[in-house]
């Protein structure tokens, strides 16, 4: 075994035993399964079993907040920063498909009106998924304003005569 596979292993093993306690301490009856993600290095660490969904009960605050920490106990456990995605029940799957349907409504919304429409706050991991749903389109622009935790996406058309 090579030293980064070393590095890997014990980064899994931290993973695991991290979640697993923080869910213990929530009382959550759920299991951790590690495995890799669609992205070269992404780790994805998905909770699943009968108390899982209440881990997202209000929104995906307490997924975040063990994202975080997973990414920090990762890097310490490996020297390497990974891209960690922690889910629950699939609910960063449909999060995801709700906020590309509020993506391609606020695009239609601007552009029957002309006028910039602006969503309400969200997280830096959904603003990325909004801006990614739209980047394709010639027909609208996508921006980032104000200060966390209450920044939030502008949608509006695109200025044409910038052709």
């Amino acid at each position: 075994m090579s030293t980064n596979d070393a590095g890997e292993q014990a980064s899994r093993e931290a993973l695991e035993r991290t979640a697993a306690a923080v869910i213990a301490g929530f009382g959550v009856d759920a299991t951790v399964e590690l495995r890799d993600g669609d992205e070269d290095g992404q780790v994805v660490l998905e909770l699943s079993g009968p108390g899982a969904s209440s881990l997202v009960a209000g929104g995906a605050d307490v997924l975040d907040a063990l994202q975080y920490l997973s990414v920090q106990v990762a890097s310490r456990a490996s020297g390497d920063r990974r891209r960690i995605v922690v889910d629950a029940d699939g609910y960063r799957a449909k999060r995801a498909a709700a906020l590309e349907d509020l993506a391609g409504r606020a695009a239609s919304e601007a552009l029957e009106s002309g006028d910039e429409i602006e969503l309400d706050p969200m997280s830096p991991q959904d603003r990325r998924t909004v801006h990614m749903a739209l980047k394709d389109r010639d027909d609208v622009v996508t921006r980032s304003e104000g200060n966390e935790p209450r920044r939030r996406i502008i949608v509006e058309p695109a200025d044409e005569s910038a052709d």
